[in-house]
């Protein structure tokens, strides 16, 4: 009796609350494989190397299945032994594809970040401080664990000017989770 009790509480759920004026807070981690690409003669790429972030975001639903909000992002770069870090600020666009009371369901996110950063060499002494421009897609699953807290797994492309010199591609995987708040 216990067991079905339980099983018949988790299929009355209304999974998601991905409806018009809800709200949407959350983060992911990722970790990203780069490849710098060269577009002048005389300048070195960075190669490939490994990256870490965090980014956390907070979001509204103007419509249902559609949120835009404002998403921030904290970097560490550990490449050719000097280590960076640099933070990031800028507004997203999120659809989900399926209808609203699934409990698995598909969304694509696009974004626009101002990354601002600086970092040290192996000895101690300051790379200097850097800023620019990047803007992403996102792809991926949000599972609803219950009512209102999703778990997400994604695939992210981002790109970014470095300079007039360099521009970087980035394809990293994700993992978060998203809590949905009912107004």
């Amino acid at each position: 009796m216990k067991i079905f009790t339980i099983i018949l509480f988790f299929t009355s759920l209304s999974y998601s609350q991905i409806t018009k004026n809800n709200w949407l807070v959350g983060g992911s981690g990722n970790f990203k494989t780069t490849k710098t690409e060269k577009l002048s003669e005389g300048t070195k790429p960075y190669d490939e190397r490994t990256i870490f972030s965090i980014s956390p975001n907070v979001g509204y639903f103007f419509y249902d299945k559609v949120a835009g909000g404002i998403g921030l992002s904290y970097t560490y770069d550990n490449i050719y032994n000097e280590k960076y870090q640099y933070f990031g600020v800028g507004p997203f666009v999120r659809y989900y594809f399926l209808k609203t009371d699934k409990q698995i369901n598909l969304f694509l996110q696009g974004n626009y970040y101002y990354y601002q950063g600086g970092g040290k060499t192996q000895d101690g002494n300051d790379t200097g401080k850097f800023h620019n421009n990047g803007y992403g897609c996102k792809a991926g699953t949000a599972v609803f664990l219950n009512s209102s807290v999703a778990l997400e797994l994604t695939l992210d492309y981002i790109s970014n000017k470095l300079n007039s010199e360099l521009k970087e591609n980035t394809i990293m995987i994700g993992i978060g989770f998203q809590i949905h708040l009912e107004k």
